[in-house]
């Protein structure tokens, strides 16, 4: 592609180099180094000032180029803040020192950093990279209504990927909020799902996505016969979506991928479904006032990715949430061997990312020291579990091998933080022998100036050095006024207030130190390839270690949380039922936040019994905390957490679906009352016997007879439609004749409890038996400070309304699909 300059501006050498790499990727912000800075040009440069609130100069005096740089040194700093933003850059590095034979630098791009595949060296705010198909219409129906997915976690290097149903998939990549999203190029916008569009679509070439030849590439990366080594077969659709992937890595890392070890497939049936709409709904992530924000203890990134995934994709198999609960129990009945673990972990650094920054060619010295100190730490982490009521806990490192060479070999290699040199002396007899060199060379230096003052009798002499001239003898003017300069002394440059002059014996002396200086450098290097090839050699045990370190802090983290918030285990039921008994419960986020004793409420839906409830009651009375409550305890014990409660006794809740709050999508033509309607037929259209569905006031953004239908209809098809014949249902409404469905044998009515005297109402936040037989509105309305004069026209209204509206509690129940 063509760069196009504006008129006016001559092509000099350097700008020739710049542009023949822009031109080489022209979607990048070119970071040109020149000198002590990364310079930007042109529109690049435009951009760059607009995004970060740069200045804009020019690199010419008719101010036809424009300029915008960053140090070098703070480009990290810049980097997070521009990937925020969505820009592609690309590192155009000087691979020549400045000031040798050659004019003009050399250049080269080394580094291409996307929003998908960013790793910063510190913030958690890193890459996500996602991947998807649409299978083929061509295939069977069902695979038709399917998509094809692989998720990529830059910091941990870590590629899942699976095929899964239409909305299940688009739930998993919602859930794992990619920063870039890839897709074949042929495949038509408008079938992308709406959801998905809120992400950085970047369209590939369809050949990228294809199965047989991404099987090839991911098979020799990792040197297997077969993916079936990791439970895929190799024409599985996700593996087209992998290969895409690890397409864009090798293109953005320049082949450096051999920190992706391997690959996870994910199943269907391995974890709890909580489609995107209720994600959102129950506030689950966050850092404030969400359930996240609730259980977050960790002390590590592993630990807080960890927590973030357990909550986002609660577990399905009994025997592993039993694991996760014992574990729990384990540090709650020993809180000083939690306090111990939660101490030495956060000594850890995050090995995961460092491992993936130092094998992607993004990583420093600091990542090999954050590898060394966290393999030094673990022997601390590990000897409180070395009690017997903590061997279930330790069972996350048993199958760790050993890392103990490499232990050795960074112990031996690396002097402390914060020493002078960073490679331990004894590690390496020649680069011992070159830095003795250098040091003597100081001590020469200082012997060699004072010789030269008592020599001239001139006693204000110093010597400098900057990287032009190199070494010089500086004299001032005041100093050498009156005074003669020695013969051996060569005028090297004047300035306004100094004469620098060099000598035969100090350019000897800078040949030397250069020399050293330069060997220093280059076996620094050798040494420094030696120890990132020895983590290489590691890293699959490396990031197995990181994320047994996670799943430890996480665990600590859990404990910590049901420990000081009174949690109880929760018992998962034997019985194959996905039955809900809570007693007690509470709201895990309100009561964290609130500082206000939480009033408890049980829940009861059981497939032998009564597994729908209909909630009627006051608005403000809790209806929507209950609902909640309910799917955030679900959840909760589901990825193996203690709960808010006083027993429990719960299934194996397979999807969980909410239809809770209004709101509008304006950008796409969605009304209110559309989004409701859409997310309720996600519900319809998804739910199966073993589902927990909860609505919240369905049908109230349209007429009141137009609402009350749909919802009374969304009721029957939930207790006797074929899909959802079992299915658990909570269901809040202000319709009161819904309550009407209390005859079938599976619905109950329940309310919220509200206290009414002269003075007006008072709401006991509890649920109770029965139906409520008003919605206390124009209460509400008083509490809120409306004026009396429209409280006392309202009252007035709603008794001619009660008076005169069609009563439809009789109307004729549909007990069956077959009436």
């Amino acid at each position: 592609m063509a760069f196009k300059l504006p008129d006016g501006v001559k092509i000099t050498p350097w700008l020739a180099q710049y542009i023949e790499w822009k031109e080489k990727y022209p979607d990048c912000l070119l970071f040109f180094r020149m000198g002590d800075f990364y310079e930007l040009f042109f529109d690049d440069a435009k951009i760059l000032s607009g995004a970060l609130n740069l200045t804009l100069t020019s690199r010419d005096a008719n101010k036809n180029i424009p300029m915008a740089g960053v140090p070098h040194h703070a480009l990290n700093v810049y980097l997070g803040r521009i990937m925020r933003l969505g820009h592609k850059v690309a590192i155009c590095e000087q691979i020549s020192e400045p000031g040798g034979s050659q004019k003009l630098v050399e250049r080269e791009v080394n580094r291409i950093i996307t929003p998908g595949t960013y790793v910063p060296e510190e913030s958690e705010d890193t890459g996500r990279l996602a991947a998807f198909s649409i299978l083929s219409a061509s295939r069977s129906k069902q695979d038709a209504e399917k998509i094809a997915l692989a998720l990529y976690s830059a910091e941990a290097g870590k590629l899942e990927a699976g095929v899964f149903p239409f909305e299940e998939a688009v739930s998993l990549i919602s859930a794992f909020a990619p920063h870039e999203l890839l897709y074949p190029s042929g495949l038509n916008v408008e079938k992308i799902p709406a959801p998905l569009k809120n992400y950085y679509l970047v369209p590939q070439p369809n050949e990228v996505f294809k199965v047989s030849s991404a099987s090839q590439k991911l098979k020799s990366l990792w040197g297997v016969p077969s993916l079936e080594t990791f439970g895929c077969s190799d024409d599985d659709p996700c593996v087209g979506c992998m290969g895409a992937v690890m397409s864009i890595l090798m293109s953005t890392q320049f082949g450096a991928v051999s920190h992706v070890t391997r690959f996870w497939i994910l199943r269907s049936s391995s974890s709890l479904w909580i489609d995107s709409a209720s994600q959102n709904s129950l506030e689950l992530t966050g850092e404030t006032n969400s359930l996240y924000s609730v259980l977050n203890n960790c002390v590590t990134p592993m630990g807080r990715r960890t927590l973030q995934s357990w909550i986002l994709r609660p577990l399905t198999d009994a025997e592993t949430i039993r694991f996760r609960q014992n574990a729990v129990c384990s540090f709650v009945n020993d809180t000083e061997v939690l306090n111990s673990v939660k101490n030495s972990l956060s000594g850890c650094f995050d090995m995961e990312r460092a491992v993936s920054r130092l094998l992607s060619n993004s990583g420093n010295i600091r990542d090999i020291f954050a590898v060394k100190d966290t393999l030094n730490i673990i022997p601390q982490v590990l000897h409180p579990l070395s009690r017997a009521s903590f061997l279930n806990v330790f069972e996350i490192f048993s199958s760790i091998p050993s890392l103990s060479a490499l232990k050795s070999l960074l112990d031996s290699a690396l002097s402390e933080r914060g020493d002078k040199n960073t490679i331990r002396s004894g590690f390496d007899a020649e680069l011992d022998k070159w830095r003795e060199v250098s040091e003597k060379g100081e001590l020469w230096l200082e012997e060699y100036i004072a010789r030269e003052r008592a020599d001239s009798g001139i006693s204000k002499l110093r010597v400098g050095r900057n990287n032009v001239f190199g070494y010089y003898i500086e004299l001032s003017n005041a100093a050498a006024s009156g005074v003669k300069i020695p013969e051996h002394f060569s005028r090297r440059q004047t300035m306004v207030s100094a004469e620098r002059f060099i000598t035969a014996e100090l350019k000897e002396f800078e040949g030397k130190v250069i020399n050293a200086e330069s060997k220093i450098s280059e076996l620094e290097r050798e040494i420094y390839a030696k120890l990132v090839s020895g983590i290489r050699i590691n890293a699959a045990v490396l990031q197995q270690l990181g994320r047994a370190l996670g799943e430890l802090d996480c665990i600590a983290s859990l404990s910590k949380a049901a420990w000081e918030r009174n949690y109880i285990c929760p018992q998962i039921s034997e019985d194959g039922a996905n039955d809900i008994e809570i007693r007690a419960g509470r709201h895990p986020v309100l009561e964290a936040i609130s500082g206000n004793p939480f009033v408890p409420n049980d829940v009861l839906l059981s497939s032998e019994g009564a597994r729908i409830a209909i909630l009627t009651g006051p608005n403000m009375a809790g209806k929507s905390t209950w609902l909640r409550m309910t799917a955030l305890l679900c959840i909760m014990s589901q990825m193996g957490s203690w709960i808010p409660a006083s027993s429990a006794v719960l299934g194996i809740t397979e999807r969980i679906f909410t239809r809770i709050g209004a709101r509008d999508d304006i950008t796409r033509g969605n009304s209110t009352f559309m989004i409701e309607m859409l997310e309720t037929a996600n519900i319809l259209n998804n739910v199966t016997d073993r589902s927990l569905v909860i609505l919240d006031e369905v049908g109230r953004g349209t007429a009141t007879w137009d609402g009350m239908s749909i919802a009374w209809a969304v009721l029957e098809h939930l207790h006797h439609g074929a899909a959802a014949s079992g299915c658990k249902v909570l269901f809040a409404t202000h319709y009161h004749e819904l309550t009407s469905l209390g005859i079938l044998s599976g619905v109950v009515n329940l309310s919220m409890a509200v206290n009414e005297n002269s003075d007006g109402i008072t709401f006991r936040h509890q649920v109770i038996s029965g139906a409520a037989d008003r919605s206390y509105g124009i209460e509400v309305a008083r509490l809120a400070g409306l004026p009396k004069p429209v409280l006392a026209r309202a009252r007035e209204l709603l008794k001619s309304f009660e008076k005169n509206r069609v009563i439809i509690s009789n109307a004729p129940v549909q007990k069956s699909l077959f009436d």
